[in-house]
């Protein structure tokens, strides 16, 4: 079952690659306020990895504003990590993977990012618990994620099931990190009509949801999809910013 589910998040990334760049705004402004965030506290690392690179501008944004000697970035959809391989330097290893894939010796990376992508992993505390390893002692995990109340405009049974910030403290904390500081912020983005919100979805592959009879949003009729008194044509975001580092007790 897990395979499958990750098969069709994987189906739909891949399906838009030409148009993410186009459409990603929200997901590089995330990028831009976790980088900042880390940045308040150290700027310098030997390896660094970005998880869910997509096309590679969050990874680019990273490799720009901190400082390190080697750089990882790595995605489960071939055709965005293919996009992101033809923009990031040849300095930057690109590996196609997914989360549940052990990929680097335990204690070799003084830095890992993930932007907006965590909440596509089947097993968030299994997540955690492996980039936990990866990291050198006291080394930085610095994300981003949708939280609970993401979306308010959609019906509950269209939307996937996303955590309270107050939980993924509770699993940080469960997989061995120690938070250093976390906000969650609202992003709202208007659109002309309804049809081209969910259209705004399909563009960045975030159209899929298991609730929806593994189908994806835009086979569903926009009708049926947001509450009725939402009159204004807009999907506001709901995102928490997290920076922790690796506990020894």
């Amino acid at each position: 079952m897990n395979n499958f589910y990750k098969n069709k998040i994987k189906h739909y990334f891949n399906k838009a690659y030409k148009t993410y760049d186009d459409y990603c705004v929200v997901q590089n402004d995330a990028s831009q306020r976790t980088l900042e965030l880390l940045m308040r506290h150290t700027d310098h690392f030997e390896k660094i990895a970005d998880f869910a690179c997509g096309t590679g501008e969050s990874t680019l944004k990273l490799i720009r504003q901190i400082s390190h000697k080697k750089c990882y970035a790595i995605d489960f959809s071939d055709k965005l990590l293919h996009i992101a391989s033809s923009k990031l330097p040849n300095t930057v290893s690109c590996i196609l993977s997914d989360f549940d894939t052990p990929l680097f010796p335990n204690s070799s990376l003084g830095l890992i990012s993930c932007n907006m992508g965590l909440q596509w992993s089947l097993n968030l505390g299994e997540t955690l618990s492996l980039f936990n390893r990866y990291l050198t002692r006291n080394g930085y995990f610095a994300f981003s994620m949708p939280v609970t109340g993401n979306f308010p405009e959609m019906k509950a049974e269209f939307k996937s099931l996303l955590l309270p910030p107050e939980h993924i403290i509770d699993i940080l904390n469960n997989s061995g990190f120690r938070l250093i500081a976390n906000y969650s912020y609202k992003n709202v983005q208007l659109f002309e009509s309804y049809y081209h919100a969910l259209k705004s979805l399909q563009k960045i592959g975030a159209n899929f949801s298991p609730k929806v009879n593994n189908k994806g949003l835009k086979r569903v009729n926009v009708r049926e999809i947001f509450v009725e008194d939402c009159m204004v044509p807009k999907l506001t975001y709901h995102i928490g910013i997290y920076l922790c580092q690796k506990r020894f007790s």
